[in-house]
Order: C-alpha cells, then structure tokens, then sequence
C-alpha cells in the first residue's frame, strides 16, 4: 500500500477544528478536557477530530496532548499557504471556493426531493386512514377532524415544499453570483 503523504496532510488540515487544535497544542500540551472546552462541540466530534490527526499530535502518559514534528510541518505548510497568495490570486480562490460550493447543489435538491417523498408517503397514509373511517361505522366522529387536519396540513406542506424545490436552483446560482459579485 502507498501512502501519499500530500493526501494524509491535507485531509489533517483540510477542517479548521483540527486546525485549531494542532494551532493550539502548538502553544503547549492539553488535556482533553481543556480541549473540550475550548471548543462548542461534542466530545464524540473532538474525539473525531483528535482521530483523525493521530500522528500529527500524541497524547503522553499523562493524556495529555501534544503536537508531534509531523503535525508542525502539517502547520508550517499551512502558514506557507496562507503567506503564498497574492491580491490578483484571490479571485481564483473565490472562483475555486465558489465552484467547491456548487457541489452541494445536488446535495440539497436530493434533501429536497426527500422532503417530498415523505410527504407524499405521509399524504396517502392519511389518505389509507380516512378510508378505513369511512368503511367503519363503529369509528368514532372525533377522528374524522383530525384526518381532514392532518390531510390539509401535509398538502400545504408538500405544496410548500414542491415550491422550494423550483425555485431552488436560482436561488442557489443567484448566491453564488453574489459571492463572485461581492470579490470583484
């Protein structure tokens, strides 16, 4: 198996958490739980992030963490990253940014449609009930309001929904012509 080693730093200081962290334990070791509380997040996302930049940090007998020679050449990449960018490169950063981003858009629309599926689902269930209270004559009255409540509800719903779903990819492109608007 080969290792790429551009692949193994870059994915350690791809997520600024872990960035962050091996910034932080540059300036001296920490316990998890100074860690923790530097950070609004759960311990199973630090506990993540910690795994995911073993070998850039350790943490020693006492579990404490420290940061290892890899993670501040992980860290001395990073600031000759960020050093190495001129003003006429900026643009291509934002262009690049912004490209990046248009990967979600299939992301949300996915979200979307599944969105309308489960009302869909929902809608002929609540149909599926109303039937069976039409068929038995021992059902009491008081469910009928509920099934017309619930029946409305889920149209709105799906109606509301099926609208975002259309309008969707302007919004989506008018963002992004926003943020190539606002560099320039």
């Amino acid at each position: 198996m080969s290792i790429h080693s551009e692949d193994v730093v870059i994915h350690a200081i791809s997520h600024k958490i872990r960035r962050e962290i091996m910034e932080l334990l540059k300036e001296g070791s920490k316990t998890f739980s100074e860690l923790l509380n530097h950070f609004d997040i759960s311990t199973g996302k630090l506990n993540y992030h910690l795994n995911q930049i073993k070998g850039f940090i350790r943490k020693d007998p006492k579990k404490n963490y420290n940061i290892t020679h890899l993670g501040l050449k992980a860290l001395e990449i990073l600031e000759a990253i960020r050093k190495e960018f001129t003003e006429k490169e900026r643009p291509l950063l934002k262009e690049a940014f912004i490209s990046q981003k248009d990967s979600t858009k299939p992301l949300i629309l996915q979200g979307i449609n599944l969105g309308i599926g489960g009302l869909i689902f929902m809608v002929s269930i609540t149909i599926f009930l109303f039937v069976v209270f039409l068929m038995d004559p021992n059902a009491p009255i008081f469910v009928l309001p509920i099934i017309i409540v619930m029946l409305l509800g889920e149209i709105i719903g799906l109606t509301w929904v099926i609208r975002i779903r259309t309008s969707a990819p302007a919004f989506i492109e008018r963002f992004n012509r926003h943020l190539r608007e606002s560099e320039s």
